[in-house]
């Protein structure tokens, strides 16, 4: 939208798309600093440079903020399920999980600094069962047990500094048959 002056205004849409990735932004920026048990609104409103009332538009709590941030990296999960690339090749798609980690090690590293890990995959069993369907509690405990392998291997390897190649932590996860739900 344009004025007389040729100045262009933001609809409301995309000044909440500015708002959110600026109060996002400030999240990532004080838990670099900080716990996020002592990160409050105010603080969060302050680094952003946004109102309490903008900040209460976009989020009911600090803890949506995580959630988004899991939420974009599930989603990520998600669709690579359905990749025709990964069909039949699961050291691909454990290549590819590990470099996406490599890549999102600034989120994931707020994520395990928040102390919300689990956090990560809490939901991750029901997208496996939507791909695979569901189709009963055996199998869903089976994808749960392996999901959690996933997760405890991509943390402890986090933690330890990426120091193993993508390809290398493929090649683990395939010598272990760590997800063989996959295949």
């Amino acid at each position: 939208m344009e004025n007389k002056d040729n100045v262009r205004y933001m609809s409301n849409s995309e000044s909440n798309k500015v708002t959110r990735e600026a109060i996002d932004f400030a999240m990532l920026d004080l838990l670099e600093k900080q716990d996020f048990d002592r990160i409050t609104i105010m603080s969060i409103v302050k680094r952003a440079g946004v109102s309490r009332q903008s900040f209460y538009r976009n989020y009911t709590s600090k803890e949506d903020i995580i959630i988004e941030i899991e939420e974009k990296l599930l989603q990520v999960f998600s669709e690579s399920l359905n990749d025709k690339k990964y069909e039949n090749n699961l050291s691909l798609w454990f290549k590819d999980f590990f470099i996406f980690i490599r890549q999102n090690k600034k989120y994931i590293s707020i994520l395990i600094k928040a102390n919300l890990a689990d956090v990560l995959f809490s939901k991750a069993p029901f997208i496996v069962e939507d791909w695979m369907g569901k189709q009963n509690n055996a199998l869903h405990y089976y994808i749960v047990g392996n999901l959690s392998a996933i997760k405890s291997v991509a943390i402890a390897w986090f933690e330890h500094g990426m120091k193993e190649s993508p390809d290398e932590m493929s090649d683990i996860c395939m010598k272990y048959d760590i997800a063989s739900f996959l295949q």
